[in-house]
């Protein structure tokens, strides 16, 4: 029975600086990688620029919000975007009336402040696909989906008692395009609409341009 109390104990205590090595790397691999971050936040703002719809391009403006889950460098965004679209009021006969639009976005951060910095500073561009509803004031409704492109930047603090999931608050500022299909008549003849040195067809392709500015919450 000695004989086997004291083999239990050379073995224990050749197990034992194995086992402590085996913690002391765990230890060091969990100081070395932190967990990724990850985060929701919510954003509310205006945009302004010029709306294309086919041949109608003018001044447009609107409001726009969105929600979106971060992890680490890259985001799943979803955004809801109501704008005026028409021509410009210095127009004769101007047409007017009102987009409403859906989009599904992928962020990627090309740089930002560090995760547990109170400042928040990240440059991002974000690219996805949407689903355009325009209304004419005067009847007639446009569907069509889009693509969207964008280049924007966030600034802001985190604040709170948790270190791990602090609050955020914020402005962001991005320029975004939507691009779509146009509703011109494809068996439109060719022509010049100014001076130029081919004639050709209406642009096949609108394309959309705003500046999009607002605020920015979660944690």
């Amino acid at each position: 029975m000695t004989k086997l109390a004291l083999a239990f104990v050379a073995v224990a205590a050749a197990a034992a600086p194995a086992a402590a090595q085996v913690v002391a790397t765990t230890a060091d691999r969990d100081l070395a990688s932190p967990p990724t971050p990850h985060y929701w936040d919510a954003r509310v703002g205006m945009l302004a620029g010029a709306a294309t719809v086919g041949d109608s391009d003018g001044t447009s403006l609107g409001v726009t919000g969105g929600f979106g889950y971060h992890l680490g460098a890259f985001a799943l965004r979803g955004e809801l975007d109501y704008y005026r679209i028409g021509d410009d009021p210095d127009v004769a006969m101007s047409r007017r009336g009102r987009a409403t639009r859906a989009a599904a976005l992928l962020r990627y951060a090309f740089a930002s402040t560090a995760p547990d910095d109170s400042f928040i500073g990240t440059l991002w561009g974000e690219a996805g696909a949407g689903y355009e509803r325009v209304a004419w004031a005067t009847g007639g409704v446009l569907d069509r989906p889009d693509a969207e492109l964008a280049l924007g930047t966030d600034l802001g603090g985190r604040y709170g008692d948790s270190k791990r999931h602090p609050k955020r608050l914020g402005a962001f500022l991005d320029v975004r395009s939507y691009l779509a299909a146009s509703p011109a008549d494809p068996s439109a003849p060719v022509t010049c609409g100014g001076p130029c040195t081919m004639p050709t067809q209406p642009p096949r392709t609108d394309v959309s341009l705003f500046f999009e500015f607002g605020v920015f919450w979660g944690r």
